[in-house]
């Protein structure tokens, strides 16, 4: 679990499978954020909104106001942020009985819409759930993500989604 803020060039690069990220981008100050927490909710009620919580990146629910207070903090306003969600997989499969307690990838994007509609902010694009991991590009210059799925046997297609439309940077300049 983690929560990386940047202003500037460069890439943020990580590896979903249950667990989500969300990216967030300000175009106007150059400044972005991703985060990568494992589980949906915060077993004290309250507890990640204290200040010196250690545990903050950890949760979803906690994790995406702290975002967005970074960003408040350098004076950006919520309809400057470009939103975005990535995994969200349910990579775990048991009998019917356990399927909701092992549904933490589902559980996980719920919270995060949950928690960016509560904020009142705008998803511009996603790609969750189903049953296969990722591999997340997120370019902190342009805001630009690639995701590249993996298959059931862990082996990654060829194939990248772009998240937009406009691509300022080949893949392979970020692979270094």
């Amino acid at each position: 679990a983690e929560l990386r803020f940047v202003r500037g060039p460069g890439v943020i690069r990580t590896v979903l499978g249950s667990c989500v990220t969300v990216t967030m981008f300000c175009r106007r100050l150059a400044a972005s954020a991703a985060c990568h927490p494992v589980l949906p909710a915060c077993p004290e009620a309250g507890s990640c909104h204290v200040q010196n919580c250690s545990q903050r990146s950890k949760y979803v629910e906690c994790v995406i106001p702290e975002m967005l207070r970074r960003f408040q903090d350098l004076g950006v306003q919520e309809d400057e942020l470009e939103i975005k969600i990535f995994g969200g997989a349910n990579m775990f499969f048991r009998s019917t009985s356990q399927k909701e307690i092992l549904q933490v990838g589902s559980r996980n994007v719920d919270m995060a819409k949950e928690m960016i509609k509560e904020l009142r902010l705008t998803l511009k694009s996603y790609d969750v759930g189903g049953n296969q991991g990722r591999k997340l590009y997120f370019d902190t210059e342009t805001g630009d993500v690639w995701v590249k799925r993996f298959q059931a046997n862990g082996a990654s297609r060829d194939d990248l989604t772009v998240m937009q439309s406009q691509l300022s940077l080949q893949l392979k300049n970020h692979e270094r």
